[in-house]
């Protein structure tokens, strides 16, 4: 009597698919930066200014030499009253004189 052999495959156990040093390192760096971004954008308080005093003498001088009417001088106020209070909430809007540097001016135009 022959025996039969009956030979079955051999199953090679898969290595498990974990990422290595260099990529837990790349996703982290990927994660802080879009955290730090995503703050950035929509959480940290930004500083603007305005000059309020030029901007005044500007509109008074335009008075003065009969280019502007009081109507219109009432007008360009309330459309600049607007434009500042339609700034987004995470913006503070200081005067000029006070801000040393780094605030980004608001122009009137």
């Amino acid at each position: 009597m022959t025996e039969e052999k009956t030979t079955a495959p051999i199953e090679r156990k898969k290595p498990k698919a974990t990422p290595g040093y260099l990529e837990i390192i790349a996703i982290t760096i990927l994660f802080v930066l879009g955290a730090i971004w995503g703050y950035d954008q929509f959480l940290a308080q930004k500083v603007l200014t305005f000059d309020l005093k030029g901007y005044l003498r500007e509109q008074t001088a335009l008075i003065k030499a009969g280019e502007l009417s009081e109507e219109q001088f009432k007008t360009n106020l309330d459309r600049m009253e607007a434009r500042l209070n339609g700034e987004n909430h995470n913006h503070v809007i200081l005067l000029k004189d006070v801000v040393v540097r780094n605030g980004d001016e608001i122009s009137p135009k």
